[in-house]
């Protein structure tokens, strides 16, 4: 009798890589090499999948679905090319409405639940979408316990149909040479003063106008990097004008994967004041990079980042003026978060991440 035939909703993948797009790409790349516990497993796109996303001798099936809309690409033209598979593996909140077999979901947070106001009004539409993937879903996959158990409570789930499986940082964020960051600090006209480091996507929940404002307040040299895509617009430039940083502001936009371990490498203290989160992803890469992480004790982040970060309580610009002023001041200090952070992170490795996801999933196709 042959094994079970395993579908995946690799859209993401065809756009900028970031968030879910690298989480998945890591997982195929593990999975190319594994000993996999299906007959088949097929990869449905939208369009061609980059040369890069895929490694050489992989034993996936590629099928390209065209469709006239990217946007409602996964409502209409997924389900419809997914429907002989056994089990539909959807990496990022949301399945097909209408698909009548069995899937699997993996919701990275509950954040549109938990913290509603985060979003705009169109993107509060998509929770009805979000609400009913995870309800219909046999199994749902979370990146920490923390979102496990958010997503148990705000959607009514059974948790033993939940698995909670973190995330990994890839080994190139561990050995970025100095050469390396070097080129990237003249890239982005850093030139040699110390960095601050924010990468991620500029979201209200991450206190970015607080963060400003405590750089701004350090009296210090140290430049303050945004890295991410400013998809709602935020006006960081403005406030940094306010509040008098002149030019040791940086607001970079995306940065492309390539550059991101020398740009971690660069920094001398990374800094992730959010709100929520279902894994964070970024205070594992800082770390696995050897730069000292402030960060907030809510939600993943405190799981993640153990006793390897300074934890504040809040995003407000006192505490992280002051967690700024003590770690910029005190070399020893970073030293010593440097050496928690690298033993932290080693923890956390794509090969165990995949290794798990693929017998959840196996699991839930039987």
């Amino acid at each position: 009798m042959p094994g079970p035939h395993l579908g995946v909703d690799t859209q993401r993948l065809v756009g900028s890589r970031a968030g879910v797009a690298r989480y998945l790409a890591s997982l195929l790349r593990e999975w190319a090499g594994a000993d996999l516990p299906f007959e088949r497993v097929t990869l449905f796109a939208p369009r061609p999948l980059p040369a890069d996303v895929l490694p050489q001798g992989h034993r996936f099936e590629v099928r390209v679905v065209p469709g006239r809309s990217h946007r409602l690409w996964g409502q209409w033209e997924l389900p419809r090319a997914a429907g002989g598979v056994d089990l539909l593996f959807c990496p990022a909140y949301v399945a097909p409405l209408r698909y009548p077999g069995r899937y699997a979901v993996v919701m990275h947070d509950a954040l549109q639940e938990v913290l509603p106001a985060a979003f705009s009004h169109r993107q509060r539409l998509r929770r009805h979408l979000y609400r009913h993937s995870a309800r219909g879903a046999v199994r749902v996959l979370a990146p920490s316990e923390a979102s496990k158990r958010d997503l148990v409570r705000v959607y009514g789930l059974d948790p033993g149909r939940v698995d909670a499986i973190p995330l990994g940082v890839d080994d190139r964020f561990r050995s970025a040479p100095e050469e390396e960051a070097r080129r990237v600090r003249e890239a982005y006209g850093l030139c040699k003063r110390p960095v601050i480091l924010f990468v991620g996507k500029l979201s209200r929940r991450r206190n970015l106008p607080n963060l400003v404002r405590a750089v701004a307040s350090l009296r210090t040299e140290h430049v303050l990097v945004l890295a991410g895509e400013n998809y709602l617009g935020f006006e960081l430039a403005q406030v940094g004008r306010d509040a008098g940083i002149g030019d040791r502001l940086r607001v970079l936009g995306f940065v492309p994967d390539a550059n991101l371990p020398a740009l971690y490498r660069a920094a001398e203290i990374f800094v992730y004041p959010s709100d929520y989160e279902g894994f964070g992803i970024p205070v594992l890469e800082a770390m696995a990079a050897g730069t000292p992480v402030v960060t907030l004790d809510n939600s993943a982040l405190g799981e993640v980042a153990g006793d390897a970060a300074v934890l504040l309580r809040s995003g407000s610009v006192d505490e992280l003026a002051g967690a700024l002023a003590r770690l910029g001041a005190d070399p020893g200090l970073r030293a010593e978060y440097t050496v928690r952070g690298r033993a932290r992170s080693a923890r956390f490795t794509w090969a165990e991440t995949a290794r798990r996801t693929l017998e959840s999933l196996r699991e839930a196709a039987a």
